[in-house]
């Protein structure tokens, strides 16, 4: 799991404003702070994101990512930001956000609709990367700053799923002035006139080639050709925050009928259900056991509607409730 390693490249100057050497929490993070400088580098999205919360934690600072997104240099993040600051129309920009988000941070999960009222661009990660809220907030942040060169930019509206902070000015400045937290996945709504924007500095032509090099950069994913159990397992984790999982919607992703995909799981001895339910009982021993988020959070992460719902899962897969997997773990 992976991101750009540009997109930490103003951590060490914003850290060092708080009097923060990030060198030895690299060290311990085994992240080469070097790599923050290059332009195509690739570093751990989760040791990234774990560099972030240790440094606003150490800065009293919940908006500590945020607030670096003025340090970064245009460009920083390679042909990504490129890209966006040479998107011709507004909605260039969304969906080359849409297409490349896997090139910016690999096993995120994205879905793009377009409407007459505009376009809602929503995404999470695979539930696994635990502390991801400093991160978010800077690479949110990132993209403002892009789109703020847009007409119409002042009505987009963006839901965060991290909780609300002390002291939102920094965000409703720095991010929308519509902004809402604790929300189910984190979005952002275009209106209409922001789509219909011309960029003052758009360049089709550039933008078309970092459309190339997004594309060829892009870390890899399992070939079709691949284990086929492995290909549906990871989709499953990546998609496990969804509340539903229409098997209309999972077979064409794989190229088969709905009855095919389902002949080649039988053929394994297993069924989706069976597998998603897999999934969700190893994510939230992870979640319950190996972090501290409250288990309505974890309730949500992994699809489910109610906690209520989790609760039962839990009981039937450890023999107790989510409180005592927690608590007996930590005994």
């Amino acid at each position: 799991m992976t991101t750009v390693a540009g997109l930490a490249s103003a951590v060490v100057e914003h850290a060092q404003s708080y009097g923060i050497d990030i060198k030895p929490i690299c060290k311990a993070l085994e992240i080469n702070p070097d790599v923050f400088q290059s332009l195509t580098a690739r570093i751990s999205l989760d040791r990234l994101c774990r560099l972030l919360e240790a440094c606003a934690l150490l800065a009293d600072d919940e908006a500590f990512a945020l607030t670096s997104v003025p340090r970064y240099e245009a460009g920083s993040t390679g042909p990504f930001g490129y890209g966006l600051m040479a998107a011709p129309t507004g909605l260039d920009f969304v969906r080359f956000l849409d297409d490349h988000i896997q090139y910016a941070t690999h096993t995120s999960y994205s879905r793009l609709t377009l409407d007459e009222n505009g376009a809602h661009l929503a995404w999470t990660f695979a539930p696994v990367i635990v502390k991801r809220d400093q991160y978010v907030d800077m690479s949110v942040g990132l993209v403002m700053q892009r789109a703020k060169v847009f007409a119409g930019a002042e009505g987009v509206e963006i839901e965060l799923e991290r909780p609300a902070p002390r002291n939102p000015h920094p965000f409703r400045q720095l991010l929308a002035r519509r902004l809402r937290f604790g929300a189910r996945m984190n979005s952002v709504h275009f209106p209409r006139g922001f789509l219909e924007a011309q960029n003052p500095t758009g360049d089709r032509r550039l933008f078309e080639l970092m459309d190339l090099q997004c594309r060829s950069l892009r870390p890899a994913l399992p070939e079709k050709a691949a284990d086929f159990m492995d290909q549906v397992r990871r989709y499953l984790l990546l998609h496990v925050s969804d509340e539903e999982f229409p098997l209309s919607a999972i077979a064409p992703h794989f190229g088969m009928s709905e009855r095919t995909f389902q002949r080649r799981l039988a053929a394994q001895g297993t069924s989706l259900n069976e597998l998603r339910d897999g999934i969700r009982k190893e994510v939230s021993f992870n979640l319950l056991t190996e972090s501290e988020l409250p288990i309505s959070e974890i309730c949500y992460r992994l699809g489910y509607s109610a906690p209520s719902a989790f609760t039962r899962s839990v009981t039937r897969w450890f023999g107790s409730t989510p409180t005592e997997v927690r608590e007996r773990k930590s005994a």
